[in-house]
């Protein structure tokens, strides 16, 4: 007996099952080749290398499929076409953005720039008065006794500025070097005269004589005289006739020198000064007290009647003291004040006395000579 395992597939069981596989297996390979087909559907415009030379496109992995060049299809230009071209795109570009747009914005930015420019420089001759200009003209011109003339005018109305004042100051010291504290005697000036000396002569004869308002030691000074003695005949000198003013500002702690009377006077000097502690500078009309002129002082201290002799060192008031006297009703029961040196410089600027007028020891001596006892008004203010 032959066992079916032994023999072929001759039993129904056997024969269905063959039958069954071989079914099976032309439906698997209709479905590979499908798969296939449909996979290269898929895949044929991306997964694709190409040959220019013969136009054979080859497929991944699959077999490969002969197709004229002319059947191809159209290469992906269509995105291409749907973008517009660069030189539209620049000219819409340019279009939205019209050039009046950018030219009156600039015009609105410099209209404030150019208005500021004109406004800001002022010419100096603008901001000084007729008088300043003219003065300051006149000194081109070498006509410096006009050119004082002008610039007090200028000091004295009251329309310039502190720079102004101060430049007005500075121009007439220096001038006044020439006109009063030099030898010179310019023509035109009122102020000035030449005297030839005579035999028997002193300075001080000659001061009484022609009835000058200042002290004899001041034509020493103009005159460039090293001792009093030695003036001899025939000399020229220079007299300054004057009577000097003086007028003290307190707000700027400064004391001006003035010479001639009334609408003829002229500025001649100004000299910083100290003033009295705690205000105590009283304000009003003085002049110089006479017989109150003096040289190398002895002084009492009023507070605590300490005594300081002449030539001491420790003399606060210094070498030289002028007394002052009221002249008004404000001013008339005053007494004690007066004008004198410090030997404290430092405090020149400041309110450190006891209510009187301190000044550097070189500017006194120079207020001293010039200042007349009796004559010389002093004005505070």
């Amino acid at each position: 007996m032959v066992l079916p395992s032994q023999g072929g597939y001759s039993s129904v069981r056997g024969g269905n099952m063959y039958r069954r596989r071989r079914k099976r297996s032309a439906i698997s390979w209709l479905l590979l080749i499908g798969a296939g087909a449909f996979v290269t559907y898929l895949v044929w415009p991306d997964g694709e290398t190409s040959n220019s030379e013969t136009g054979t496109i080859v497929a991944n992995d699959f077999q490969e499929i002969s197709m004229p060049v002319a059947e191809l299809p159209d290469p992906p230009t269509i995105v291409a076409e749907a973008t517009p071209p660069k030189d539209e795109v620049v000219e819409e570009v340019i279009e939205e953005k019209p050039e009046s747009v950018t030219v009156a914005v600039v015009e609105e930015s410099l209209a404030p720039v150019e208005e500021e420019l004109v406004i800001k420089p002022i010419p100096l001759a603008t901001t000084v008065s007729a008088n300043l200009e003219e003065g300051l003209n006149l000194i081109d011109q070498d006509h410096v006794v006009d050119a004082r003339r002008a610039l007090t005018n200028a000091l004295q109305s009251g329309r310039l500025s502190e720079s102004e004042i101060a430049q007005a100051h500075g121009v007439l010291t220096d001038l006044n070097d020439r006109l009063v504290f030099s030898p010179e005697v310019l023509d035109g000036d009122p102020y000035s005269i030449e005297y030839i000396v005579q035999g028997g002569d002193t300075l001080s004869g000659i001061v009484k004589k022609m009835g000058i308002q200042v002290d004899w030691r001041f034509i020493q000074r103009i005159n460039n005289i090293k001792s009093a003695s030695g003036i001899r005949p025939g000399q020229n000198l220079k007299l300054v006739t004057g009577p000097f003013h003086a007028e003290v500002d307190k707000k700027s702690y400064r004391i001006n020198l003035y010479l001639g009377e009334g609408a003829n006077q002229v500025f001649v000097r100004s000299y910083r000064v100290g003033l009295g502690e705690y205000n105590s500078t009283p304000i009003g009309a003085f002049k110089v007290r006479r017989n109150s002129k003096l040289i190398n002082p002895t002084w009492v201290n009023p507070r605590t009647r300490a005594f300081f002799a002449a030539d001491d060192p420790a003399n606060p008031i210094g070498e030289r003291w002028i007394g002052l006297e009221g002249i008004e009703e404000r001013t008339a029961d005053l007494s004690g004040l007066g004008i004198h040196g410090t030997i404290e410089p430092e405090t020149i600027g400041t309110d450190a006395s006891m209510g009187c007028v301190r000044m550097h020891s070189d500017d006194v001596a120079e207020i001293y000579e010039v200042l007349a006892e009796g004559t010389s008004t002093v004005k505070i203010y």
